[in-house]
């Protein structure tokens, strides 16, 4: 990274940073300062001492509050006289009164023309910092380091300068000023507690900074690093007037991941526009960063205020204050209106796990949350060893962020979370008492009042017996916990208040834990009403390659227009149903849909426009929540881009009226469908849909879209917001009062007169020359002109006065006019939430439509149907895998399992045969019957699956100290304890881990078991004593994979030369077993070479002999008593 071509190291934003002069004292012309000869500041001998001395400045004028200009790359021309480089250009940086001193020295002509010629070299170098924030995405300084500016580029880049050794080069060397420091170094940092790294309780989110150090700072600079060791784990974007900067080592971070040049100067320094803010944050929260964000809560003008009245004048209390207003970290971003739009529709939870340990297994507390929308999930219960219903919550609810006890949590999961989602960041906490967070819910968000009362969706986990809530109810102790450590985290994000404001609560219950509360009668009946979903945990969700992976299942069917839809759709291919009513709604509607082209691309191009309502809803309540308009840090900070986030604000709700109202269209689009479930998603009338058309009407009408998206501020019309109608009517009331007393005067002075003046000196009465005899005492003369006298009375003065606080009220009462506006409107979320839920459904079901389409041979809707005096049963006739789009290479398969036969298929054949991919085939499309969606195969039809479970590939888990025989006895494990009747089971190739009589014995073991069981299940294997094994089981059936076989019959067998087979694979299931894996073509294709194959051949064939000799001696000795059948068996031996 190349220096930035600046005029000099003291001509620099970060030297205007760090050196103040003092108020009180004025700069002797003859004042000299310790400088090397480039005009850098010296360090002190004793150490590094950050201060300077004082150097002369302007003062700068102050913004009027709370207003920016609209353009985003405004660059305000600096004072004539300065002596720095002014980068920012407004002055509540860290421009307190101490640099407001009196600088009124006298210049002399030399004087002038050295400061003309700085301004001059000034406005080269802001406009290179302008230009150095011009980059794409993706595209850092380190591509175009060298590379000239050439005329007429769209964007600059700065050359190095011809320095031999650049700053970025120094930086790497650690010659920064923070990489010499001691306490600074990685193992001498210690945390506010002044605990080291290695330290049990130590405390990443803190810095111990040593006082001497910190008196050693400019007062801007203090305020930096107190904010620093409060937030160690964060990267400070530090707000100095209108620009963000970043010091140190966060400047590092600025530099290496944003491509930013490092300002000149001893200390590391970068920075960037207020109005480039959503994309730097976003960009390195993207990465994993911590970003906290600084604003400025006072202009100069305003501490300078404070300070008096306080009567406190301390260099720190002179300094212009500033707060953390908000914390972003993946899992917890907010939504505010100088944030980013998320990039991505999927949900990035934030999840906090509490555990409480019991022998071998544990009972786990979850809450996760997706901040973007709002709504908690709450829920307990009690795991296996392997914590499978954890893991499957985890796969169902991805995190991005992950919160769990410090102390409580045993090792097992930690490991478990740390290894199953290392992309996720983990944040160890200590979690709260489960009274103390209802304590904290009750006093802070819900109970705050008399009228206060708790969400709906909390109170199942609350005591009944407790009338105030603050005792957790049985059973919910841990997701009372774990409620706790998402709130305290919200907290610190300074995300509570909107987000708990929602008051958006539902229970969660893992899906087998959720069909195990079924009545004996449902389970009996096999009914499956509410709430049933077909049972797919985190292994199958892996092993078939449904969701997270490249050309899954949920990619195949994402054919979703909007971001609610696609956000449904990963919710539903995790979850399908396994309600015999609900998938054959879901049929009919994509039947009906299929059908229908024209409508369906109709819909999609309503659908198309809309933005993402889902997330939006909960924007616009954060904008309308008067909490945090009157709390949160985000009320008192000083933004110079206030009139671009009005707009955005307005834009944004301006977006979401639209969107509902061309959601309205799709009603009368499918008013004439026979499908019920679309009518129930789309209509009013008869339906579902919420009727939100009055309360829509109300908001369109409220006001004028176009003035409002000019102006950026929302002014209601007449009977929408009562304080507002209120201050018009005092106004207009005035102005009536006003023309009455005007005629009065008129009568008085018998002539035409009227009222002139502007502000504080409107409503003077202008009286003729000629009449002006018949103003009496009660008249005082104001102003005059050529043939006119201009008086006021005590009357006029009256409605001046009474004019100027109605005009006031109204001002104030515009300020409040928008935020209550959206809260307004956010208090019919329950309409816009079932609207929405209507919309993502309607988009799903286009979706299957859509991938039903695209599909280019036979397809069908599966049969599904559940009979218990019927075996259960899958019958699939030329079935076709429906995430391999090769139609013409890919052969389809007919599958035939249980109903009147056996319904475990024992599948043998060769290496590469498309055993896993058969048996991924099946498990597919048993999901996608469940999902009611179109299948790729001629006919199908099952019974209802209520879990798939899969034991598919080979793989270890080294950092969870599993082996890869370890995994499959895992899973193995689950699939024997949990699977019934109605389960389907894919188990490929079991045993294999282990030695060749162990993994027989085991994989024969609990084939039989499952055979016995009943259940459906294919079971791969190329143990062939195990297919003769079982062959004559009854439970069981054999297939294998067809494959041809051509010898080389050239030259005749000998011990030099072993025939070469050559295997084509037919990829057809066929019936019977496979007499060998050939094995040795797989090698042959992996390029093993000759020799090494043809010993490996000679072995097995003597490894043959003797297995062919101990089977031969064994059934001879069965048949001691049959000397014919020894007789025939000899005979037919070949060794």
């Amino acid at each position: 990274m190349s220096k930035r071509n600046s005029t000099g190291a003291a001509n620099t934003l970060f030297n205007y940073f760090t050196k103040t002069p003092p108020t009180n004292k004025k700069l002797k012309a003859d004042a000299t300062e310790d400088t090397d000869c480039n005009g850098s500041p010296k360090s002190s001998k004793k150490g590094i001492h950050l201060e300077n001395k004082k150097r002369e400045r302007q003062i700068t004028p102050s913004p009027e509050l709370k207003k920016a200009s609209s353009d985003e790359e405004e660059v305000i021309s600096l004072p004539t006289k300065r002596k720095r480089i002014r980068l920012n250009p407004v002055d509540s940086d860290d421009s307190d009164v101490e640099n407001k001193a009196d600088n009124k020295i006298g210049t002399t002509k030399k004087e002038e023309d050295e400061a003309k010629s700085e301004k001059k070299k000034e406005s080269i170098v802001e406009k290179k910092l302008q230009d150095s924030f011009k980059y794409e995405p993706n595209q850092t300084s380190k591509s175009n380091k060298n590379t000239k500016t050439t005329a007429g580029s769209k964007s600059k880049t700065i050359l190095p300068e011809e320095n031999p050794k650049s700053q970025e080069e120094e930086s790497s060397d650690g010659n920064w000023v923070h990489c010499k420091l001691d306490w600074l170094k990685p193992d001498k940092i210690r945390d506010a507690m002044k605990r080291k790294l290695d330290h049990p309780d130590y405390n990443p989110r803190t810095l111990y900074v040593p006082p001497d150090f910190l008196k050693s700072q400019t007062p801007a600079h203090q305020q930096w690093w107190i904010m620093k060791s409060t937030n160690f784990d964060c990267v400070l974007f530090f707000k100095v007037g209108k620009f963000y900067e970043l010091y140190h080592m966060d400047a590092a971070v600025g530099v290496n991941e944003l491509g930013f040049s490092y300002m000149k100067g001893d200390f590391a320094h970068s920075g960037f526009p207020e109005s480039a803010y959503g994309r730097m944050a976003s960009t390195l929260v993207s990465k994993g960063y911590k970003i906290a964000r600084v604003e400025q809560t006072e202009t100069p003008e305003m501490t300078q205020e404070r300070c008096r009245k306080s009567g406190q004048s301390s260099k720190l209390d002179k300094v212009v204050r500033r707060e953390v207003c908000q914390v972003a970290v993946r899992g917890a971003e907010g939504c505010g209106p100088n944030d980013a739009p998320r990039a991505a529709a999927l949900a990035a939870y934030m999840l906090a796990v509490a555990e409480q340990a019991h022998n071998d297994s544990s009972t786990y507390g979850v809450c996760f949350i997706d901040t973007s929308i709002g709504l908690f999930h709450l829920g307990q219960f009690e795991d296996d060893k392997h914590s499978s219903r954890l893991l499957t919550t985890l796969a169902h609810y991805p995190p991005a962020l992950i919160i769990y006890d410090r102390k409580a949590t045993t090792g097992r999961t930690s490991k478990l979370l740390s290894t199953h989602w290392h992309d996720a960041r983990r944040e160890p906490r200590t979690l709260g008492a489960p009274d103390v967070t209802l304590k904290t819910l009750a006093e802070k968000y819900y109970r705050t009042n008399e009228d206060g009362d708790w969400p709906e969706g909390i109170k199942e986990f609350l005591h009944q017996g407790d009338s105030l809530g603050l005792t957790p109810a049985p059973n919910c102790e841990l997701a009372i916990k774990a409620l706790g450590g998402c709130v305290s985290y919200l907290t610190e994000c300074l995300l509570d208040i909107q987000i708990l404001g929602m008051s958006q609560f539902t229970s969660y219950a893992p899906p087998d834990v959720l069909n195990r509360k079924l009545s004996e009668r449902h389970k009996v009946d096999n009914l499956w009403e509410g709430g049933n979903t077909l049972v797919l945990d985190a292994i199958t969700l892996r092993n078939l390659r449904i969701v997270q992976d490249e050309g899954c299942l949920y990619d195949r069917l994402n054919f979703c227009s909007t971001a609610m839809g696609k956000r449904l759709l990963y919710q539903w291919v995790c979850s399908p149903s396994a309600n015999i009513n609900v998938i054959k709604e879901r049929q009919e509607a994509v039947k009906c849909l299929f059908d229908n082209q024209e409508l369906c691309q109709n819909a999609k191009n309503v659908l198309t426009s809309l933005p993402d309502l889902e997330r939006l809803l909960a924007k616009v309540h954060t904008l309308g929540n008067l909490k945090r308009s009157k709390q949160h840090p985000d009320s008192r900070a000083i933004f110079y881009e206030e009139k671009t986030y009005s707009k955005r604000k307005v834009l944004e709700f301006i977006s979401v009226l639209n969107g509902f109202t061309s959601a309205l269209t799709l009603a009368e689009r499918f008013s004439d469908v026979d499908s019920v479930l679309l009518k129930r998603i789309t209509q009013v009338e008869g339906g579902n849909y919420p009727d939100y058309r009055d309360t829509l009407k109300f908001f369109k009408e409220a006001f004028n879209q176009q003035e409002a998206e000019k102006e950026g501020c929302i002014k209601p019309g007449a009977g929408v917001d009562r304080e507002y109608d209120g201050a018009l009517q005092r106004i207009h009331e005035i102005e009536s009062e006003l023309k009455e007393y005007l005629a009065e005067q008129e009568k008085h002075f018998r002539c035409r007169l009227s009222y002139v003046g502007t502000d504080k000196k409107r409503y003077q009465i202008e009286v003729p020359q000629s009449a002006c005899t018949r103003a009496g005492s009660d008249y005082h003369m104001e102003s005059a002109r050529k043939g006119f006298k201009r008086f006021s009375t005590s009357e006029t003065k009256e409605f001046l006065s009474r004019m100027m606080a109605a005009e006031e009220q109204k001002t104030n009462v515009l300020k409040d006019l928008s935020r209550r506006m959206y809260e307004k409107f956010s208090s019919h979320y329950a309409q816009w939430e079932a609207a929405v839920h209507c919309l993502a459904s309607l988009d799903v079901l286009l979706a299957f439509a859509e991938f039903a389409r695209q599909q280019h041979g036979d397809i069908c809707l599966p049969d599904v149907t559940f009979d218990t005096g019927t075996k259960p049963y899958i019958n699939i006739v030329e079935g076709r895998h429906p995430c391999i789009s090769l139609v013409n290479e890919f052969i389809p398969n007919d599958t035939r399992l249980g109903g009147a036969g056996p319904g475990l298929l024992l599948l043998s054949g060769p290496n590469m045969g498309g055993k896993s991919t058969l048996m991924r085939q099946l498990g597919l499309l048993a999901v996608l019957a469940h999902l009611g969606s179109y299948v790729p195969a001629r006919e199908c039809g099952l019974s209802l699956v209520d879990r798939v479970f899969t034991r598919l590939g080979a793989s270890d888990d080294i950092l969870a100290g599993q082996s890869t025989f370890l995994v499959e006895m895992n899973e193995t494990a689950a699939i024997v304890r949990h699977a019934t009747v109605h389960s389907l089971v894919l188990l490929d190739e079991l045993g294999r881990g282990t030695s060749t009589y162990d993994g027989t014995a085991i994989a024969s073991g609990v084939c039989a078991a499952l055979a016995g069981r009943g259940c459906r299940a294919v079971f791969s294997t190329h143990y062939h004593s195990l297919v003769r094994h079982l062959a004559a089981h009854d439970g069981l059936v054999l297939g294998h994979m067809a494959c041809m076989v051509e010898t080389d019959e050239s030259v005749p067998d000998s011990e030099d030369h072993i025939p070469e087979e050559t295997i084509t694979f037919l990829y057809k299931l066929s019936p019977g077993a496979c007499p060998k894996s050939y094995g040795f073509n797989a090698a042959r294709l992996a390029g093993i070479p000759k020799e090494i194959t043809r010993r490996a051949h000679e072995i097995s064939k003597k490894l043959e002999k003797e297995a062919m000799c101990a089977r031969a001696f064994r059934d001879i000795m069965k048949m001691e008593n049959n000397a014919g059948g020894v007789r025939e068996l000899l005979a037919t031996l070949t060794i």
